[in-house]
């Protein structure tokens, strides 16, 4: 959401990079946990690239798991995963660097159970660039827009490990971006837009990350080839 405050004399935070977040960096969360307004916590980048999935109620929860979250759907999306203390109250508000530049914005935490528990040291923000970009389009044309491949995947897993090795490329939506770029069923897709894919939330994530219309650089598996597609997305509006 975008709100427009009619105040003066305020001074608009600075957007950083979220692409050149270091795993180890320091962080700071700011929000109201537990509803204490105008707290601060420390800590730094446990990892980066994080796929969770967050449910439609305000908290949700998957096994050993719960996500506290403002989300109106079932989602996969990629975040930057911190051990800077984040609770309750903290959701929608600032992870910021060292100069106070804008990182992320924190969107769930993860508890070991038992209701309304504390933080364990594993909180996740949305990146500072998927938070601009969709602010900006919320701003420019009422609403945020998010990208669409046009293909049904799967985890490339192997029988005997269970390890996924990419996402697999199922099915591809006739006349969907997928198709129309060159990729086929059977496909692995293992990269997009510069970021590895290890499973089929990767990827779901990654594209619902990138606006409609968006182009990106695909790289799958086909057979013993690596092959490179320019993919023009197509719009997740379009299956509603």
């Amino acid at each position: 959401a975008v709100i427009k405050v009619a105040a003066e004399g305020l001074k608009p935070i600075t957007f950083s990079d979220s692409a050149e977040l270091n795993v180890g960096q320091n962080v700071v969360a700011i929000g109201a946990p537990l509803g204490l307004s105008s707290t601060v916590t420390q800590g730094i980048v446990s990892a980066l690239n994080r796929t969770i999935q967050v449910a439609s109620s305000e908290v949700s929860e998957t096994p050993g798991l719960q996500f506290w979250t403002g989300s109106g759907e079932s989602i996969s999306i990629q975040v930057i995963q911190t051990d800077a203390a984040i609770n309750p109250g903290n959701s929608g508000g600032a992870l910021v660097d060292e100069n106070g530049r804008l990182v992320g914005i924190n969107v769930a935490i993860a508890t070991a159970g038992g209701g309304e528990a504390g933080s364990i040291g594993v909180g996740f923000a949305i990146p500072s660039n998927t938070a601009f970009r969709i602010a900006q389009e919320i701003m420019e044309t009422g609403f945020a827009s998010h990208g669409l491949l046009g293909a049904m995947v799967s985890n490339n897993s192997d029988s005997t490990s269970g390890f996924s090795t990419g996402a697999r490329v199922e099915q591809v939506t006739e006349g969907g971006a997928a198709q129309a770029a060159g990729i086929r069923s059977g496909d692995v897709v293992v990269e997009f837009a510069g970021s590895p894919v290890s499973s089929a939330t990767d990827l779901t994530a990654l594209v619902r990350a990138e606006p409609a219309g968006g182009e990106v650089t695909v790289k799958v598996v086909r057979g013993d080839e690596v092959l490179t597609f320019d993919v023009v997305l197509g719009n997740a509006a379009d299956l509603n």
